[in-house]
């Protein structure tokens, strides 16, 4: 029989570990949120090189049932590196991307009882391809769909959670952007996203993954050819995972942002969100997100 100390670490570590994987997989930390007018495509022959820091702070984890965690904590700093290739395809605009998180975790603490994290490691690699089967610049439609292969390519352990999920996954995101008025945009998208297992979860067990779901809007103002103001929201559930043959519950969050972008020069934008979580059920609820992002076209 286990000591009952190693039980209360091993249901601590579990809930570590699956408690950041559930936070580091949504969209927040991963390439496939969307930020305002992402669907709108650039000419072709367009190439894009682009920098996030994805950050976070919470004081509070939700667990399956909907009750506070007393004593939990967690902040996150992430960095995303992304490449984006614009041609053309029988007529068709379509784009490749590349993306690449690193980063870490900190502060981490569940029920009182501080975790071990990685303070910096990469996270998985993820491939995009995206199609536009309508592009209407003259009249502000744009309808796509992306898809996400992500790669477990990730600095990954079981016993100190970080940015690697050691596993495969696979995403479709349509996003449909139309002009409302002269200087008015609404962004409409959401995505469905099936995983692989992770044959190496906390005390060897397997951990399997169910299927998540993402939908967001966006609301955008164009005060100028240069500045763009958004206020939008994002819920997403799902994902409920199994370690062994321990079934938990889906993961929940509800989260509304603002957004600011500008044009610095012809070439280059920087875009500032901030948001925060009004709902979260089976994981940490975020306090503040902050995202920073500079884009450069050439």
């Amino acid at each position: 029989m286990s000591k009952p100390g190693k039980k209360v670490r091993y249901s601590v570590l579990v809930a570590a570990v699956l408690a950041a994987q559930c936070l580091m997989s949504g969209t927040a930390a991963y390439g496939w949120d969307a930020q305002p007018r992402d669907f709108v495509p650039a000419p072709a022959g367009t190439q894009l090189g682009l920098v996030y820091y994805l950050g976070s702070t919470s004081d509070t984890l939700v667990d399956g049932n909907g009750n506070d965690v007393a004593g939990s904590s967690l902040d996150t700093n992430v960095g995303l590196l992304r490449y984006v290739y614009f041609f053309d395809v029988a007529g068709i605009r379509t784009d490749v991307n590349v993306l690449q998180p690193f980063g870490g975790l900190d502060n981490m603490s569940i029920g009182g009882t501080a975790v071990g994290t990685k303070d910096i490691s990469f996270g998985d690699t993820t491939l995009v391809g995206t199609i536009w089967p309508l592009n209407d610049p003259e009249n502000g439609r744009y309808f796509a769909i992306a898809t996400y292969l992500t790669l477990p390519t990730g600095e990954y352990s079981a016993t100190e959670p970080g940015l690697g999920s050691n596993r495969w996954s696979f995403a479709i995101q349509p996003g449909f952007v139309f002009n409302i008025a002269p200087k008015w945009s609404v962004d409409l998208v959401g995505d469905v996203t099936i995983y692989g297992d992770n044959d190496e979860g906390p005390g060897g067990a397997n951990v399997e993954k169910d299927a998540s779901y993402t939908a967001l809007g966006w609301i955008n103002y164009s005060a100028s050819d240069k500045t763009m103001f958004s206020a939008g929201v994002t819920t997403s559930w799902g994902g409920a995972e199994t370690v062994g043959s321990i079934k938990g519950a889906d993961v929940e969050s509800t989260t509304v942002r603002v957004a600011w972008s500008q044009m610095l020069d012809p070439t280059t934008q920087f875009l500032m969100e901030v948001g925060h979580d009004v709902d979260a059920q089976n994981t940490f609820e975020r306090d503040t997100t902050l995202t920073l992002r500079l884009a450069k076209f050439f």
